[in-house]
């Protein structure tokens, strides 16, 4: 009787245990490794538009390994539940320089060059949060050990981090790394 319930039950409890296998897998991919997003908004264009999907590798923010120049998904700094995408241009240890819509980046341990280069600005101080001049006046921060400077590719329609300051490297999900929807655009993020 043992025998025929288990050869009766075999192939099912061998498919109930793959999918539990394959449920934890995916679990721990999404949760850990990477996750789709979907972007919404115009402060990317034209390298990300509304509605375009792209997949995050999350193991880039575990790992510390967000570099200048990638497209960073994060929490938005005033409400975590909103998500942002945008463009790292002032790693840890950089002095980020901001005379109106200019910025000036002068590398710290990250490089050797500025980028893109405004005119001179008073020395930087050790400021967390950048208060926009509201005078035509310059701002000038050096970036914290744990702090990006993220600004949208659509400098005009983009509130960033020269309206509200650093992004801590907790609030950062991942690097956005390869566009999957539409089919038109499928590629990667940087090319």
């Amino acid at each position: 009787m043992a025998r025929r319930l288990l050869r009766f039950l075999g192939p099912g409890w061998r498919f109930l245990r793959t999918a539990a296998l394959a449920a934890l897998a995916a679990y721990l991919f999404l949760g850990y490794v990477a996750q789709l997003y979907r972007i919404h908004g115009s402060s990317m264009t034209p390298t990300l538009h509304s509605g375009e999907r792209v997949l995050v590798n999350k193991l880039a923010a575990r790992l510390s390994l967000i570099h200048r120049g990638d497209v960073v998904v994060f929490r938005d700094p005033s409400d975590a539940e909103t998500v942002m995408v945008k463009r790292v241009i002032g790693v840890p240890g950089d002095t980020v320089r901001v005379v109106g819509d200019d910025v000036e980046v002068v590398p710290g341990r990250g490089g050797t060059h500025a980028i893109p280069t405004v005119a001179p600005v008073a020395e930087a101080s050790d400021v967390h949060a950048p208060v926009p001049p509201t005078d035509g006046g310059a701002l000038s921060l050096v970036l914290r050990s744990a702090d990006y400077f993220v600004i949208g590719d659509n400098r005009s329609g983009s509130s960033d981090s020269r309206h509200w300051g650093a992004v801590s490297a907790d609030a950062i999900i991942g690097e956005a790394v390869f566009r999957i929807f539409p089919w038109d655009r499928i590629g990667p993020v940087n090319p």
